[in-house]
This record gives C-alpha cells, sequence and structure tokens, in this order.
C-alpha cells in the first residue's frame, strides 16, 4: 500500500473511531439523564429530602414548577418546596411518607435531547401516577398522569436536574376516575410565587398540549 493511500485510510479510520466516541458519550449521557430523572420519582414516593435534593443544580437559576400551584427559583426556594413536613396540610408536621400514603410515580415515553455543547439538555415523559392520599380527611386511591418538560445541566461532569416544569393531565380519585373528577390537585404551597409568566397549565378536559421542547425529528418543523 502507497503511503499516501495509507495516510488516507488512517484518517479516516480515526474519522470513524472519533465520531463513534461522540456517539457513545451521548447514548452515555442520555442514560444518565434517565437514571436521573427515575431517581427523582422513588426519592419523591418516600419524602427523601436529602436524596431528592441531592440531584439538584444549586443555580440561582434553577427552577420547580408544578402545575399552576406556584414557581420556585433557586436552591433556597427549591428546598422549601421540598420540605415535606410543610408539603401535604392532611399530613402536617410529619418528616417521613406515612404508611398509608402511596406514591408511585413512574416516568414512561421518554424524548431527551442534548444541547449543542452537551452540558445542557432537555426531555419530555409521560408521569403515570397510583397512589393513596387524604383528601378532606378521607384516605382516596388516586390515579393521575402528566407531562414532565425537564432541563438538566452537566456540572463537573455530572448531569443534575436544572428545571422541572410538570403539567398534570388528570389526577383522580381512582373510584370515579378521569371523566368524573379529572382534577383533584394539592393546595397551592404557601411559600410559592405566582406561575411563570411564559407556562400555562390546563387539564383534560380542555384539550391543551404542554409545549414540546423539540421540533418533529422527521419534518424538522
Amino acid at each position: 500500500m502507497k503511503s499516501a493511500d495509507l495516510n488516507a485510510t488512517v484518517q479516516k479510520m480515526e474519522s470513524t473511531v472519533e465520531k463513534l466516541e461522540t456517539k457513545l458519550l451521548a447514548k452515555e449521557d442520555i442514560e444518565a439523564i434517565n437514571k436521573l430523572q427515575n431517581a427523582y420519582s422513588y426519592y419523591l414516593e418516600h419524602w427523601q429530602e436529602d436524596e431528592l435534593l441531592g440531584l439538584f443544580s444549586h443555580s440561582d437559576d434553577a427552577a420547580v414548577e408544578i402545575n399552576n400551584s406556584g414557581l420556585f427559583t433557586g436552591w433556597e426556594e427549591i428546598k422549601n418546596l421540598y420540605r415535606f413536613e410543610d408539603h401535604y396540610p392532611e399530613y402536617p408536621g410529619l418528616k417521613s411518607a406515612p404508611g398509608e400514603y402511596l406514591h408511585i410515580m413512574m416516568s414512561m415515553a421518554g424524548v431527551i435531547h442534548l444541547g449543542p455543547d452537551s452540558k445542557t439538555a432537555k426531555g419530555r415523559w409521560y408521569g403515570f401516577f397510583l397512589g393513596a392520599q387524604r383528601k378532606s380527611g378521607v384516605l382516596r386511591a388516586m390515579i393521575a398522569c402528566g407531562i414532565w418538560e425537564n432541563q438538566f445541566v452537566k456540572e463537573d461532569g455530572i448531569w443534575k436536574i436544572f428545571k422541572i416544569f410538570w403539567n398534570d393531565i388528570i389526577s383522580s380519585p381512582l373510584e370515579e376516575g378521569w371523566v368524573k373528577t379529572p382534577a383533584l390537585l394539592n393546595p397551592k404551597h404557601r411559600d410559592a410565587h405566582a406561575p411563570g409568566p411564559n407556562t400555562q397549565f390546563l387539564m383534560y378536559p380542555s384539550g391543551y398540549i404542554f409545549p414540546y421542547h423539540y421540533k418533529n425529528p422527521v419534518t424538522g418543523k
């Protein structure tokens, strides 16, 4: 093989290896983000404040917005939101979830996109919920479904939650169902700000489509 041909072959192989490395790193990033999203649900279920807060960026721009119940921005406000002894009026002062409380939240149908520098990412998931909570003094079996549009940031090589936006589609007593009682939400958190100006949260049967963070993967529109 001539020297020029050998050089061309080596360059082609190096280019192929570089592309494969880029794809592998992207897959690893997406897997890390999926783990982060799923870990959030597990810690939320059991009121594990320290573990849950450990998933978040401490950035002043970090934010959590859940339905129209309020907006929390920055590390200190996010810590307030996940102070579970104040989170549920039906369980005042409790620092751990009572045995009757159930909050199984499954992340489904995830669509994740990495930013151009692979330091930021956005993801959309359905959240499917089965639970048991006290509402107006009565323990009720609950069923719910909603959509997350979340943002993530890579800090010092570790992916963290940057922003959470959640929109309930239904939140219903199981025995009544979402057609009869489509919305039974938790009250607004006492420390919450007004919802962000660019967000809107509506539930079934409004037909509202929670905005996508991405364009159509085929048409690009």
